[in-house]
């Protein structure tokens, strides 16, 4: 939901432009701006995406997880002190 208002001062020929183009796409001026910010400022760059994901698959953020005979032997265990407390 749009909440905040931004004034914005075109000169004739921009405003003008952002009309045409509005009319000939059935946008909105204001649905025009809107787009044009989110994909120069808001949305990641390729590169910048690429950044993301080598981090995401570096050493660093390489996670060592239990075996699974080591998880079905602690939740067997939980399973057990459970059964005995009630």
């Amino acid at each position: 939901m749009l909440s905040k208002r931004v004034e914005i001062l075109f000169d004739p020929a921009e405003i003008a432009a952002l009309r045409r183009e509005a009319r000939k796409t059935g946008k909105s001026v204001g649905a025009l701006i809107r787009e044009a910010i989110k994909q120069r400022y808001l949305t990641p760059s390729p590169e910048e995406r690429d950044a993301a994901l080598q981090r995401l698959l570096s050493a660093e953020c390489r996670i060592s997880l239990p075996s699974w005979e080591q998880v079905k032997k602690e939740l067997g265990a939980s399973m057990r002190r459970r059964i005995a407390a009630d």
